[in-house]
């Protein structure tokens, strides 16, 4: 029986994997398809291609009566219904750990850029000021900073790891304690924000941390304190973010992800205290790559009936 595959949502995808997903069925992009076209392909897809932002929602899983499974081009998966999944006994993976080490990477970049103010001094070369015009400001030092990480998973102990390196200070809040972690722990988000000079998410996005980083959240964080975000800008209320760097109630911010991209609100651009990228966390070559070999990998398994490589947590696995 041919194979039906289903890209959805809109995410970049290396040539080379959508070349495999093609070679293994009938390949189509769901935003490319007519209302009825999408009905029918629907009706016959097996296989589900989304990312991080894909939504894909209860409502989804009734329009794909032949669905298997759900391979993410992603470590995130909060736009798919999971509870849905279980309950239709279908596959989702993701690609975890693969990209740990550039989204860490990333993390630290925007930290520099936004404490350094790498792009006002970028541009002051660029426009001829240098030796012209007074100096900069003296910018600030992330060593011997305290560094909060709320959300110490894979990818925030591996932050935590380089910005010890710089000899800043670790703590961290989760739901829980983790006994073979030695970095201070925090019961609440307030409390961390509070005790760090830098308030850094790495969490996944949830309906229970929906707008956690709030006007309270930022004031704790303080007029010193800078806010970096690698996580999923559902997290943070925009709006309030604007009104602390408009007020100086935080000193900075470095961003990766926005709540409604690709756009990003007029009042996060053009401070020198603000670094911006646009969900760039993975964006290398390598990393990539190995995502996508994952994807594959996760698939393969699926067709052959072995058990996949990196199910998503509670969801099918053979």
């Amino acid at each position: 029986m041919a194979l039906t595959i289903l890209k959805v949502g809109k995410f970049d995808m290396l040539p080379e994997l959508e070349a495999q997903l093609k070679e293994r069925g009938s390949y189509y992009v769901d935003n490319a398809l007519s209302e009825s076209e999408r009905a029918e392909v629907r009706a016959r897809t097996d296989i589900v291609v989304a990312s991080g932002g894909s939504q894909f929602k209860a409502p989804d899983f009734d329009s794909c009566p032949n669905l298997r499974a759900i391979v993410c081009f992603s470590v995130g998966y909060d736009g798919i219904d999971i509870p849905s999944a279980i309950a239709h006994n279908v596959f989702v993976t993701h690609t975890p750990n693969v990209l740990n080490d550039d989204v860490a990477n990333t993390a630290l970049m925007l930290l520099l850029n936004c404490t350094r103010e790498a792009k006002a001094a970028h541009d002051y070369i660029e426009r001829g000021a240098w030796g012209k015009e007074p100096a900069l400001p003296l910018t600030t030092s992330i060593g011997g900073k305290k560094l909060g990480i709320a959300g110490l998973g894979r990818i925030g102990k591996e932050i935590a790891a380089r910005a010890a390196a710089f000899k800043m200070e670790i703590g961290y809040y989760g739901r829980h304690q983790q006994a073979d972690v030695s970095y201070r722990y925090f019961g609440s988000l307030q409390e961390l924000a509070t005790w760090c000079d830098v308030l850094l998410l790495a969490m996944p996005a949830s309906p229970d941390n929906f707008h956690c980083v709030d006007r309270t959240i930022l004031t704790a964080l303080g007029p010193q304190g800078y806010l970096v975000n690698i996580a999923r800008g559902s997290i943070v209320n925009t709006a309030d973010l604007i009104w602390a760097l408009d007020h100086q109630i935080i000193a900075g911010a470095g961003l990766d992800v926005f709540e409604q991209e690709p756009g990003v609100p007029e009042g996060l651009q053009h401070r020198s205290n603000v670094s911006l990228l646009p969900h760039q966390g993975s964006a290398t070559k390598e990393t990539r790559q190995a995502m996508a070999n994952l994807v594959i990998a996760n698939l393969d398994a699926i067709l052959q009936g072995k058990e996949v490589l990196t199910p998503v947590p509670g969801t099918r696995k053979i």
